[in-house]
């Protein structure tokens, strides 16, 4: 059984293993027991009938059991491996993870389950001041990355050649400039439609794949 794990009772209870350990299971054992008779002198007769024990299962039941193990060890348990998707993200909520008691629990797994709360103006403010660091600095990177492949050492340096006598850094600067502020004005437009809530969010990585490219003169 793949781990993390819920094992949930008859009862309802849920128990969340991450790590094999020992647990208890309910199970029917046939047993003799004394019949029940009107006649007080007649012999005392035995039959067998069954009743609800618990048992505890040592932790190499994790490892070891089949799925017909588990059926035949535990037909009262319902043990899900647990699958997480990760906490949504949606502009102006912030995820809280679910108690164990509110994961949906499927055929084949028990997904952890979030509830989406409002953002305190402290927490938009933070949020927004994160997500711009986080982008400004993904497209700074992919700025000095682009213009790497010329030799320059970064895009501000490749700007600094601007009026340069040899045209071709001159050329090589201004094409430069110009992907800059092409690039800075779609990545703002960008950030401000989000903190507007006018698209969903972007990481990083999805804000660099939508700015403009850069082409080199000639």
């Amino acid at each position: 059984m793949q781990l993390p794990a819920i094992v949930v009772y008859p009862d309802g209870t849920r128990v969340l293993f991450h790590s094999p350990a020992s647990f208890t299971a309910p199970l029917l054992v046939a047993v003799q027991r004394p019949a029940e008779n009107d006649d007080p002198d007649a012999p005392p007769e035995m039959v067998e009938v069954e009743e609800a024990q618990t048992i505890t299962h040592p932790p190499e039941a994790w490892t070891l059991w089949t799925p017909a193990d588990w059926a035949a060890m535990c037909p009262d348990l319902i043990v899900r491996p647990v699958v997480d998707p990760g906490a949504p993200v949606v502009a102006g909520k912030r995820a809280v993870r679910q108690q164990v008691e509110a994961w949906d629990i499927g055929n084949d797994v028990a997904t952890v389950t979030y509830a989406l709360v409002d953002l305190t103006p402290a927490e938009i403010a933070a949020q927004a001041a994160n997500l711009k660091a986080q982008v400004a600095a993904a497209v700074q990177r992919h700025l000095d990355a682009a213009v790497s492949e010329r030799n320059y050492a970064s895009a501000a340096a490749a700007v600094s050649y601007v009026g340069d006598p040899n045209p071709r850094w001159d050329a090589e600067g201004r094409a430069v400039l110009a992907w800059r502020s092409a690039v800075w004005t779609a990545c703002f437009a960008a950030l401000d439609a989000v903190l507007a809530g006018k698209r969903p969010p972007l990481t990083p990585k999805e804000m660099v794949a939508e700015l403009p490219p850069l082409v080199w003169p000639e």
